[in-house]
């Protein structure tokens, strides 16, 4: 008999592909912390995770892929977003942008 599939969750599978990043365990634990509170906070799932930082990496970088209407909630997030170190925007489409790729720099 086959056993179920067991569901992860993203802090884990994010925990998980980071942790041969370099980062701090600490630091890298409170860290994805912030971008699940994101998710859950805001509805947005990071596309790519990376760490940031030379030559020890000590801050995290999300990139997500967003609708026009929910780039409105970028101005709440960088009022709610703890150790926010920067924030990038790019417009995805010519002339009219269909998705925006939102880069968030969170500790360092």
């Amino acid at each position: 008999m086959a056993t179920p599939a067991t569901q992860f969750s993203l802090e884990h599978h994010v925990l998980d592909r980071l942790k041969f990043s370099g980062v701090e365990k600490e630091n890298l634990a409170d860290l994805v912390s912030i971008v699940v509170s994101l998710r859950n906070k805001y509805g947005i799932t990071p596309v790519a995770i990376s760490p940031r930082g030379m030559p020890v990496p000590d801050s995290v970088v999300a990139r997500y892929l967003i609708e026009p209407l929910t780039l409105n909630k970028l101005s709440n997030i960088l009022l709610d977003t703890p150790r926010l170190s920067g924030l990038t925007v790019l417009p995805h489409g010519l002339p009219q942008p269909t998705k925006f790729e939102v880069n968030i720099t969170i500790g360092g």
